[in-house]
């Protein structure tokens, strides 16, 4: 189990910890044994407007629902309140209102990913980047940098496992259990995308939750989460940016899929410094939590990560030409 910091000396190199985590990961994601895994995180923009966190939804569902929120009053709580008093279309509306709105550009850590697997592309290599997010912010940075699409498929898992016959895979061509990538870049989005809200495509309540992780781990390959996808986690070293780990639906997931796998995975997330004694047990407990599962926490921003990254990838491009 491991903290790692980004310690750096006075010119901003990387020391030793660091330094090799990087360069672990640049050789991984070259021989093409590395899934990236985007939360809501990496959508955090410090510098322009960003997208809008699970926090401050659910903050603004409660309010219009009139319910006493708290902190740790999770977004699909509050989401499912909304949607019974209201109705699903309306929920859907506020989402779209918020997630959609075209003055929001990308982030630069979803800019600088994409710069990431430019250069991956560039040599030949194929990217898997897997996805909790509605929003259509990596499609846009790719398009902008590559002038082209990525493959993109969409996971209509919200909807209930309890109707026969629906196919939950939206863009997927061929049967899902035999689907392979043809394109150099793919991003499944696992729990639906803005651009197609429908009825039940996005999952945000604690239902929709349920129907997804009894959708995803179904023996129905019509319904369940695409074998390579399901592979590629049980087999490929995880690099999570921007997601939160403490997330139930992502546990029962990688304890289905990639709990007992040797490799050690990474996840980018800032702890800051606190002086409140429950919080700096909380960073403990979870560092020490997933350190035990193979997971180690790489202490930093995700942006500042991200460029980091990209020079030790210019870096291994130089050494392996």
């Amino acid at each position: 189990m491991a903290e790692i910091l980004r310690d750096v000396d006075r010119e901003g190199r990387p020391l030793f910890k660091y330094r090799t985590t990087l360069e672990l990961l640049a050789e991984q994601l070259f021989e093409e044994k590395c899934l990236i895994f985007l939360g809501a995180g990496a959508s955090v923009d410090q510098d322009n407007p960003d997208l809008p966190t699970a926090r401050e939804l659910s903050k603004d569902l409660a309010a219009k629902c009139a319910l006493e929120w708290h902190e740790y009053v999770p977004l699909s709580t509050t989401a499912f309140y909304y949607e019974f008093f209201y109705d699903r279309a309306s929920l859907n509306r506020f989402l779209t209102d918020r997630i959609a709105a075209p003055a929001i550009r990308p982030a630069a850590t979803i800019e600088t990913l994409v710069k990431i697997i430019s250069r991956l592309e560039d040599r030949g290599k194929k990217c898997l980047v897997v996805t909790t997010n509605y929003d259509q912010h990596f499609e846009k940075a790719y398009y902008a940098a590559r002038k082209r699409e990525p493959g993109v498929i969409i996971y209509r898992g919200a909807n209930d496992p309890n109707v026969k016959g629906v196919r939950l895979h939206d863009r997927l061509s061929g049967p899902p259990e035999y689907w392979f990538p043809t394109k150099p870049t793919y991003l499944y989005k696992m729990h639906g995308c803005i651009s197609e809200p429908g009825e039940q495509n996005l999952v945000i309540t604690e239902e929709d939750y349920i129907n997804f992780l009894t959708n995803s781990l179904s023996q129905d390959e019509n319904k369940r989460l695409l074998h390579y996808v399901r592979g590629r986690l049980a087999l490929s070293t995880v690099l999570f940016i921007g997601y939160s780990l403490s997330d139930w639906n992502f546990r029962v997931l990688f304890k289905a899929t990639a709990e007992d796998k040797s490799t050690t995975s990474f996840a980018v997330q800032l702890n800051t410094p606190s002086s409140d004694t429950l919080e700096r047990t909380r960073q403990q407990a979870l560092v020490k939590f997933w350190g035990l599962r193979k997971i180690d926490i790489i202490n930093t921003d995700a942006a500042q990560f991200t460029t980091d990254l990209l020079a030790h990838i210019d870096s291994y491009q130089l050494q392996s030409s």
